[in-house]
């Protein structure tokens, strides 16, 4: 069992050295997409009748959407490989089960997104300062949702991957999957707000991970009231984990005939 954590650990970690090579041009997108919204939606957007804390409420909903857009890369990147080289038959021989090899490059995935979008909380405050309370901030409730989203959305991304079955499929990922489910996410508005104008609507809305992902985090940063309950955004986060990894896992040793 040692043995097998540390081969799991050191395919994740080759996961983290390959994104530290751009991680400064990673946090440098971050910056300028930070900077944007904080832009538009506190000190523009307001004069045209929003409230003047819609920015923070928006800058939150960054944390999801970030990773999430993440997963067309790595998407990309795993459907080339599985297609060309398979570069990832390596990592097949390994001496661990081949559901573990596969999981380890979804966790490996998550862990580099940690390590860039965990400044977003942190550059929000410092741009927005005073327009940003954190009197109900949770520190223990935010490093579980975040945490929870970041795994969740890796092994999405594997679960994509599963889904394509040539390099000429890649463009409907974000026209048909990765854009719906970012605008219906629950990044301009919470859940509670659609719920009140469509309970049907509402209800649809509950099925979408990042929406549930959004109503947790901001749950987690800007307190309870408003949001869905926390707890049960971060268990139905931690069911749709396990949807994506056992569907993403197990259709990608379909297609690479391993056991």
């Amino acid at each position: 069992m040692k043995n097998l954590l540390k081969t799991f650990w050191q395919i994740v970690f080759r996961e983290i050295v390959i994104f530290r090579k751009v991680i400064v041009s990673k946090i440098i997108d971050l910056l300028i997409m930070i900077s944007a919204n904080i832009i538009v939606f506190t000190y523009l957007m307001p004069s045209f009748g929003l409230k003047s804390n819609y920015g923070p409420f928006i800058v939150i909903g960054l944390i999801p959407a970030i990773a999430l857009f993440e997963a067309i890369p790595r998407t990309s990147t795993l459907v080339m490989d599985i297609t060309g080289n398979k570069k990832i038959s390596y990592l097949l021989t390994l001496p661990m089960p081949s559901f573990m090899s596969i999981g380890a490059i979804a966790m490996g995935w998550a862990s580099s997104s940690f390590l860039y979008t965990i400044f977003i909380l942190p550059i929000a405050k410092i741009f927005l300062f005073n327009k940003f309370d954190l009197s109900n901030f949770s520190f223990f409730k935010f490093l579980i949702s975040f945490t929870s989203i970041q795994i969740m959305l890796g092994f999405f991304s594997l679960f994509l991957a599963s889904l394509i079955k040539d390099m000429k499929y890649m463009s409907w990922i974000w026209a048909r999957i990765v854009n719906p489910l970012f605008m219906l996410g629950g990044f301009f508005y919470s859940w509670h707000s659609i719920n009140a104008i469509s309970h049907i609507a509402g209800t649809i809305n509950l099925f979408n991970p990042i929406m549930l992902s959004t109503e947790a985090i901001r749950a987690a940063v800007l307190g309870q009231s408003g949001y869905l309950p926390f707890w049960l955004s971060v268990s139905a986060i931690w069911f749709f984990t396990l949807i994506f990894s056992t569907f993403g896992i197990m259709k990608i040793k379909k297609r690479l005939d391993c056991v």
